[in-house]
């Protein structure tokens, strides 16, 4: 074999590695109102294990954004990669959800279902942690899973706003397939999360517009 020729796994790498790069590029800086700042999202990897911050301001009333962290029944209406999102049970504090959607990994999506026990802390804290059991007769497709919002009151441009600290640690009950994995792994697990993110947000907006647009007065 000549020094210049390569075997088929390395050309099957460096053209998912030369699409995966004209992909990122083609996707652009995310937009950002005058409400909110530039969230800052960032993915480390440990062997199967993906550590998961992100944090931003957002220039809405806290109890805006509580009320849109905690609105699970209707979270596949914004927040994409979700198909289902349901409440199992409530007890006080307590509330058993269930998620259910896709996770986009490259050329094509892994399935996700996860039900999670979450206590909330009334405008300040959300914790999560997946629970064991099936959904719909299917396995988890998450091995384990704990995740936090943090919510803090502060002010942006005069006005009253809020900044969200989010974290979580989550490792999937399969691994990511060896070369995907390996290559794009972790820059795939930084878009989905900062596109939640970033929908999260801007929901937040959406209900403050349109909550300031009701209270306008005539």
């Amino acid at each position: 074999m000549r020094s210049g020729d390569c075997t088929w796994g390395q050309r099957v790498v460096r053209q998912l590695l030369a699409v995966s790069l004209a992909f990122y590029g083609l996707l652009g800086a995310p937009a950002v109102s005058e409400a909110q700042s530039l969230p800052v999202v960032s993915v480390e990897r440990d062997g199967d294990t993906f550590h998961v911050t992100a944090r931003a301001s957002v220039a809405v009333d806290p109890r805006i954004a509580w009320d849109t962290i905690t609105d699970y029944e209707h979270m596949r209406e914004f927040l994409p990669n979700i198909d289902r999102s349901r409440v199992v049970s409530r007890n006080g504090v307590r509330v058993v959800v269930e998620h259910v959607g896709q996770f986009p990994l490259f050329l094509f999506d892994i399935p996700v279902r996860v039900r999670l026990a979450v206590t909330q802390q009334p405008y300040e804290r959300v914790v999560a942690r997946s629970e064991s059991g099936d959904i719909d007769g299917e396995p988890q497709t998450l091995r384990s899973f704990s995740g936090s919002y943090e919510l803090t009151v502060v002010t942006i441009e005069r006005r009253a706003g809020v900044r969200l600290v989010y974290e979580s640690h989550f490792e999937m009950a399969e691994p990511l397939p060896p070369i995907v994995g390996d290559l794009f792994g972790t820059a795939m697990v930084t878009k989905t999360v900062r596109r939640q993110f970033e929908a999260m947000l801007r929901e937040m907006a959406r209900r403050q517009a349109a909550r300031a647009s009701i209270e306008k007065p005539q």
